[in-house]
Protein backbone atom coordinates (compact mmCIF):
# COMPACT_ATOMS: atom_id res chain seq x y z
CA UNK A 1 0.00 0.00 0.00
CA UNK A 2 1.36 3.44 -0.94
CA UNK A 3 1.72 6.29 1.53
CA UNK A 4 -0.84 8.25 -0.51
CA UNK A 5 -3.43 6.03 1.16
CA UNK A 6 -3.32 8.47 4.06
CA UNK A 7 -5.82 10.52 2.09
CA UNK A 8 -8.46 8.42 3.83
CA UNK A 9 -8.47 11.11 6.47
CA UNK A 10 -6.02 10.21 9.20
CA UNK A 11 -6.68 13.14 11.49
CA UNK A 12 -3.70 12.03 13.49
CA UNK A 13 -4.09 11.88 17.26
CA UNK A 14 -7.10 14.17 17.53
CA UNK A 15 -8.72 12.17 20.30
CA UNK A 16 -12.25 12.79 21.46
CA UNK A 17 -12.80 10.06 24.01
CA UNK A 18 -16.43 9.01 24.06
CA UNK A 19 -18.20 7.32 26.93
CA UNK A 20 -17.11 3.70 27.03
CA UNK A 21 -19.75 1.02 27.02
CA UNK A 22 -19.07 -1.49 29.79
CA UNK A 23 -20.92 -4.67 30.63
CA UNK A 24 -20.30 -4.21 34.37
CA UNK A 25 -19.74 -1.22 36.63
CA UNK A 26 -16.72 -3.04 38.01
CA UNK A 27 -14.85 -2.76 34.69
CA UNK A 28 -13.21 0.53 35.65
CA UNK A 29 -12.18 -0.82 39.06
CA UNK A 30 -10.71 -3.95 37.46
CA UNK A 31 -8.70 -1.89 34.94
CA UNK A 32 -7.43 0.57 37.55
CA UNK A 33 -6.35 -2.24 39.88
CA UNK A 34 -4.27 -3.85 37.12
CA UNK A 35 -2.73 -0.52 36.16
CA UNK A 36 -1.81 0.30 39.76
CA UNK A 37 -0.17 -3.11 40.17
CA UNK A 38 1.86 -2.43 37.02
CA UNK A 39 3.44 0.67 38.58
CA UNK A 40 6.00 -1.61 40.21
CA UNK A 41 7.13 -2.87 36.77
CA UNK A 42 8.50 0.43 35.46
CA UNK A 43 12.08 -0.88 35.45
CA UNK A 44 11.13 -4.19 33.79
CA UNK A 45 11.72 -4.95 30.13
CA UNK A 46 8.87 -4.09 27.75
CA UNK A 47 8.22 -7.74 26.92
CA UNK A 48 7.84 -8.62 30.61
CA UNK A 49 5.35 -5.80 31.12
CA UNK A 50 3.33 -6.92 28.09
CA UNK A 51 3.23 -10.47 29.42
CA UNK A 52 2.14 -9.15 32.82
CA UNK A 53 -0.97 -7.61 31.26
CA UNK A 54 -1.56 -10.55 28.91
CA UNK A 55 -1.54 -12.99 31.82
CA UNK A 56 -3.61 -10.69 34.05
CA UNK A 57 -6.60 -11.46 31.80
CA UNK A 58 -5.97 -15.20 31.73
CA UNK A 59 -9.14 -17.19 32.36
CA UNK A 60 -11.52 -14.47 31.17
CA UNK A 61 -14.25 -15.90 28.95
CA UNK A 62 -14.33 -15.82 25.15
CA UNK A 63 -17.22 -14.16 23.32
CA UNK A 64 -17.56 -13.17 19.67
CA UNK A 65 -19.00 -10.03 18.09
CA UNK A 66 -18.42 -7.87 21.16
CA UNK A 67 -17.93 -4.65 19.21
CA UNK A 68 -21.04 -5.06 17.06
CA UNK A 69 -23.77 -5.35 19.67
CA UNK A 70 -24.53 -1.64 19.82
CA UNK A 71 -26.42 0.05 17.01
CA UNK A 72 -24.14 3.08 17.14
CA UNK A 73 -20.37 2.93 16.95
CA UNK A 74 -18.87 3.75 20.34
CA UNK A 75 -15.94 2.65 22.41
CA UNK A 76 -16.50 -0.77 23.96
CA UNK A 77 -14.22 -1.47 26.91
CA UNK A 78 -15.30 -4.73 28.51
CA UNK A 79 -13.32 -6.83 30.95
CA UNK A 80 -15.72 -9.74 31.47
CA UNK A 81 -15.08 -11.38 28.09
CA UNK A 82 -12.99 -10.97 24.95
CA UNK A 83 -12.62 -12.07 21.38
CA UNK A 84 -9.10 -12.39 19.98
CA UNK A 85 -8.97 -8.78 18.75
CA UNK A 86 -10.44 -7.09 21.83
CA UNK A 87 -8.10 -9.13 24.00
CA UNK A 88 -4.99 -7.97 22.13
CA UNK A 89 -6.21 -4.38 22.03
CA UNK A 90 -7.01 -4.38 25.76
CA UNK A 91 -3.55 -5.70 26.65
CA UNK A 92 -1.83 -3.11 24.45
CA UNK A 93 -4.01 -0.29 25.80
CA UNK A 94 -3.10 -1.32 29.35
CA UNK A 95 0.57 -1.37 28.40
CA UNK A 96 0.41 2.06 26.74
CA UNK A 97 -1.41 3.60 29.71
CA UNK A 98 1.06 2.10 32.17
CA UNK A 99 4.05 3.26 30.16
CA UNK A 100 2.71 6.81 30.19
CA UNK A 101 2.00 6.47 33.95
CA UNK A 102 -1.70 6.85 33.34
CA UNK A 103 -3.29 4.57 35.91
CA UNK A 104 -6.92 5.67 35.56
CA UNK A 105 -9.77 4.12 33.60
CA UNK A 106 -9.99 7.21 31.38
CA UNK A 107 -6.29 6.85 30.52
CA UNK A 108 -6.98 3.28 29.47
CA UNK A 109 -9.99 4.27 27.35
CA UNK A 110 -7.96 6.96 25.63
CA UNK A 111 -5.26 4.42 24.72
CA UNK A 112 -7.84 1.89 23.56
CA UNK A 113 -9.59 4.38 21.28
CA UNK A 114 -6.28 5.57 19.84
CA UNK A 115 -5.40 1.96 18.99
CA UNK A 116 -8.76 0.73 17.66
CA UNK A 117 -9.82 3.57 15.35
CA UNK A 118 -8.35 5.20 12.29
CA UNK A 119 -6.36 8.17 13.52
CA UNK A 120 -7.82 7.56 16.97
CA UNK A 121 -11.16 9.09 15.96
CA UNK A 122 -14.54 7.38 16.25
CA UNK A 123 -16.56 8.38 13.22
CA UNK A 124 -18.92 5.50 12.49
CA UNK A 125 -18.48 1.82 11.79
CA UNK A 126 -15.84 2.18 9.08
CA UNK A 127 -13.57 4.30 11.29
CA UNK A 128 -12.84 1.12 13.22
CA UNK A 129 -9.79 -0.73 11.87
CA UNK A 130 -11.40 -4.02 10.85
CA UNK A 131 -8.63 -5.63 8.79
CA UNK A 132 -5.40 -6.52 10.57
CA UNK A 133 -3.31 -5.06 7.72
CA UNK A 134 -5.16 -1.75 8.04
CA UNK A 135 -4.86 -1.86 11.85
CA UNK A 136 -1.13 -2.54 11.61
CA UNK A 137 -0.55 0.23 9.06
CA UNK A 138 -2.49 2.83 11.04
CA UNK A 139 -0.83 2.00 14.33
CA UNK A 140 2.60 1.97 12.72
CA UNK A 141 1.85 5.47 11.43
CA UNK A 142 0.87 6.51 14.95
CA UNK A 143 4.23 5.25 16.23
CA UNK A 144 2.71 2.58 18.47
CA UNK A 145 4.19 -0.52 16.82
CA UNK A 146 6.05 -1.84 13.80
CA UNK A 147 6.09 -5.07 11.80
CA UNK A 148 8.97 -7.51 12.27
CA UNK A 149 7.81 -10.30 9.94
CA UNK A 150 10.67 -9.73 7.52
CA UNK A 151 13.29 -10.27 10.22
CA UNK A 152 12.60 -14.01 9.85
CA UNK A 153 12.47 -16.12 6.70
CA UNK A 154 9.29 -15.01 4.95
CA UNK A 155 7.16 -15.32 1.84
CA UNK A 156 4.78 -12.87 0.14
CA UNK A 157 1.14 -13.25 -0.79
CA UNK A 158 -0.24 -10.88 -3.44
CA UNK A 159 -3.99 -10.34 -3.15
CA UNK A 160 -6.67 -7.70 -2.56
CA UNK A 161 -8.50 -7.17 0.72
CA UNK A 162 -12.23 -7.36 -0.01
CA UNK A 163 -13.62 -10.11 2.22
CA UNK A 164 -15.99 -7.84 4.13
CA UNK A 165 -17.77 -6.34 1.14
CA UNK A 166 -17.77 -9.72 -0.60
CA UNK A 167 -19.56 -11.26 2.41
CA UNK A 168 -21.91 -8.50 3.53
CA UNK A 169 -24.34 -10.92 5.18
CA UNK A 170 -21.69 -11.76 7.78
CA UNK A 171 -21.57 -8.17 9.04
CA UNK A 172 -24.66 -6.66 10.63
CA UNK A 173 -23.56 -3.07 10.09
CA UNK A 174 -22.88 -3.67 6.40
CA UNK A 175 -26.06 -5.65 5.83
CA UNK A 176 -28.22 -2.93 7.35
CA UNK A 177 -26.50 0.16 5.95
CA UNK A 178 -25.46 0.50 2.31
CA UNK A 179 -23.47 3.66 3.10
CA UNK A 180 -21.17 1.56 5.30
CA UNK A 181 -20.66 -0.81 2.38
CA UNK A 182 -19.66 2.05 0.12
CA UNK A 183 -17.21 3.45 2.66
CA UNK A 184 -15.72 0.05 3.37
CA UNK A 185 -15.14 -0.46 -0.35
CA UNK A 186 -13.15 2.78 -0.35
CA UNK A 187 -10.99 1.40 2.43
CA UNK A 188 -10.51 -1.87 0.57
CA UNK A 189 -9.40 -0.14 -2.65
CA UNK A 190 -6.30 1.00 -0.77
CA UNK A 191 -5.38 -2.66 -0.35
CA UNK A 192 -5.71 -3.73 -3.96
CA UNK A 193 -2.90 -6.04 -5.12
CA UNK A 194 -1.35 -5.90 -1.68
CA UNK A 195 2.01 -7.62 -1.17
CA UNK A 196 1.62 -9.14 2.29
CA UNK A 197 4.68 -10.65 4.01
CA UNK A 198 4.20 -13.70 6.22
CA UNK A 199 6.30 -16.40 7.84
CA UNK A 200 5.15 -19.76 6.38
CA UNK A 201 3.90 -22.16 9.04
CA UNK A 202 6.47 -24.85 8.18
CA UNK A 203 9.21 -22.59 9.57
CA UNK A 204 7.60 -22.21 12.99
CA UNK A 205 9.28 -25.27 14.48
CA UNK A 206 12.48 -23.22 14.70
CA UNK A 207 13.82 -21.76 17.93
CA UNK A 208 13.91 -18.15 19.13
CA UNK A 209 17.41 -17.62 17.70
CA UNK A 210 16.14 -18.35 14.17
CA UNK A 211 12.65 -16.83 14.22
CA UNK A 212 13.65 -13.54 15.88
CA UNK A 213 10.27 -13.39 17.64
CA UNK A 214 10.19 -12.07 21.22
CA UNK A 215 7.87 -12.78 24.12
CA UNK A 216 4.95 -10.37 23.94
CA UNK A 217 5.17 -9.78 20.18
CA UNK A 218 1.80 -9.54 18.44
CA UNK A 219 1.25 -12.65 16.32
CA UNK A 220 -1.39 -12.69 13.58
CA UNK A 221 -2.37 -15.97 11.91
CA UNK A 222 -2.53 -15.55 8.14
CA UNK A 223 -4.93 -17.33 5.81
CA UNK A 224 -5.49 -18.36 2.21
CA UNK A 225 -9.17 -17.34 2.34
CA UNK A 226 -9.99 -15.11 -0.61
CA UNK A 227 -9.88 -11.40 0.22
CA UNK A 228 -8.82 -11.91 3.85
CA UNK A 229 -5.42 -11.41 5.46
CA UNK A 230 -5.64 -12.68 9.05
CA UNK A 231 -8.05 -14.91 10.98
CA UNK A 232 -6.74 -14.75 14.56
CA UNK A 233 -4.31 -12.79 16.76
CA UNK A 234 -2.56 -13.20 20.10
CA UNK A 235 0.81 -12.76 21.79
CA UNK A 236 4.00 -14.75 21.35
CA UNK A 237 5.17 -16.82 24.31
CA UNK A 238 8.23 -19.07 24.36
CA UNK A 239 8.13 -22.31 26.38
CA UNK A 240 11.12 -24.68 26.23
CA UNK A 241 12.31 -22.88 23.07
CA UNK A 242 8.98 -23.59 21.34
CA UNK A 243 6.66 -20.82 20.19
CA UNK A 244 3.20 -20.74 21.81
CA UNK A 245 0.33 -18.27 21.80
CA UNK A 246 -1.38 -16.36 24.61
CA UNK A 247 -4.82 -15.59 23.21
CA UNK A 248 -8.57 -15.52 23.61
CA UNK A 249 -9.35 -19.01 22.36
CA UNK A 250 -12.70 -19.82 20.74
CA UNK A 251 -11.91 -23.54 21.16
CA UNK A 252 -11.19 -23.31 24.89
CA UNK A 253 -13.75 -20.51 25.44
CA UNK A 254 -11.37 -18.34 27.45
CA UNK A 255 -8.05 -16.49 27.50
CA UNK A 256 -5.25 -19.05 27.76
CA UNK A 257 -1.57 -19.71 27.44
CA UNK A 258 -1.96 -22.38 24.77
CA UNK A 259 -0.29 -25.67 25.64
CA UNK A 260 -0.15 -26.58 21.93
CA UNK A 261 2.81 -25.11 20.04
CA UNK A 262 1.95 -22.66 17.28
CA UNK A 263 3.66 -24.95 14.77
CA UNK A 264 1.42 -27.90 15.73
CA UNK A 265 -1.70 -25.72 15.84
CA UNK A 266 -1.17 -24.37 12.33
CA UNK A 267 -0.03 -27.69 10.85
CA UNK A 268 -3.52 -29.13 11.35
CA UNK A 269 -5.31 -26.25 9.58
CA UNK A 270 -5.12 -26.16 5.78
CA UNK A 271 -6.28 -22.57 5.32
CA UNK A 272 -3.83 -21.20 7.88
CA UNK A 273 -0.68 -20.26 5.97
CA UNK A 274 1.59 -18.83 8.66
CA UNK A 275 1.98 -15.70 10.75
CA UNK A 276 2.75 -11.99 10.71
CA UNK A 277 4.58 -10.44 13.65
CA UNK A 278 4.51 -6.92 15.11
CA UNK A 279 6.25 -5.36 18.09
CA UNK A 280 5.39 -2.40 20.28
CA UNK A 281 7.63 0.57 19.63
CA UNK A 282 8.50 1.17 23.24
Amino acid sequence: MKSSSLSLGLSFLVLNVVSAYSSEKTDSIFIENILKKSSSLVSCKSEDRILFFAKALQGKSYASGLLDRSRDEKLVARTDSFDCTTYVETVIALYLSSKEKGYGYRDFCRSLQKLRYRGGIIKGYVSRLHYFSDWLFDNTYKGILFETTKESEYSTRVFSLNFMTSNIDLYKSLKSDTSNVMMMRKVETLWKDYHMPYIPKQFLDKGIDVLKIKNGDIVALTTSISGLDVVHIGFAYWLDNKLHLIHASSLRHKVIVDNVTLFDYLSKRKRHTGIRVARLNI
